[in-house]
């Protein structure tokens, strides 16, 4: 029996959430993850990295079949399971 928050899940359920827990932790500080270079690029370059990191977010979280059932602010989602 598979448990992910307390409730029975597919192996499917658990393997995407905890995927989705992993991409979480990226997309919520992406500057930490793009490297050293980052630092070198000018403002206006990084915000435009950073607009695509939450373009990518979307998609992928939408590819993996996770919904939100609230998001309270940019970095603190609650996940339907």
């Amino acid at each position: 029996m598979i448990q992910y928050q307390d409730k029975t899940v597919t192996a499917k359920t658990f393997a995407k959430h905890k995927i989705s827990d992993r991409l979480m932790e990226v997309f919520d500080n992406p500057q930490l993850h793009l490297g050293p270079e980052f630092q070198n690029f000018t403002m206006k370059e990084q915000e435009e990295i950073l607009r695509h990191v939450s373009l990518f977010e979307e998609r992928v979280h939408r590819t993996l079949g996770v919904r939100f059932k609230e998001i309270i602010s940019a970095s603190n989602f609650t996940k339907v399971v």
